[in-house]
């Protein structure tokens, strides 16, 4: 699988953790600067993780996506800003779990201030070990969601 994994100064630690244990049996593309920079922001690499994971699954590529940070909340709106990505911030593999069946989620933010890299690795073996439900009802919420993000509406609805 290939794995878009990207971080800032926050996240460095956590993701060069990631990057080592992950490139093992993945391909990893980095989003992150090359070396350690204090003064580097998310939104660059948030948005580039995001993307990369886009246009791979528009390619058919088997492809995940994790960006690391502080918190992970910032990072997790930047990804969402990105059409087609479908990103989550978790601390508990119960929600990696059910992001990943009920919503297809592609891409996994982590906050390196509240997570151990142990842990981290557990959510992360979680979220590519867990494949979409299939189900028809999640699948037609990933269509409207999708639909209101590039259209501004649901087909059929009223959005008041």
């Amino acid at each position: 699988m290939r794995i878009h994994l990207g971080t800032n100064y926050q996240g460095w630690e956590l993701a060069g953790a990631l990057r080592q244990w992950l490139a093992a049996e993945h391909e990893v593309i980095w989003h992150g600067a090359p070396s350690y920079d204090h003064e580097d922001d998310y939104p660059h690499y948030a948005i580039a993780v995001a993307r990369g994971v886009v246009a791979d699954e528009d390619a058919g590529v088997p492809v995940l996506g994790i960006s690391c940070g502080y918190s992970g909340n910032a990072e997790v709106i930047c990804c969402n800003k990105v059409n087609g990505a479908r990103a989550i911030t978790a601390s508990d593999p119960r929600f990696v779990t059910a992001a990943r069946e009920q919503a297809d989620a592609n891409v996994l933010t982590l906050g390196a201030a509240y997570l151990d890299t142990d842990t981290a690795k557990e959510l992360v073996s979680t979220m590519l070990v867990t494949a979409f439900s299939g189900n028809l009802d999640d699948a037609r919420r990933i269509v409207n969601t999708a639909e209101f993000e590039t259209s501004s509406t649901i087909e059929g609805w009223t959005l008041t």
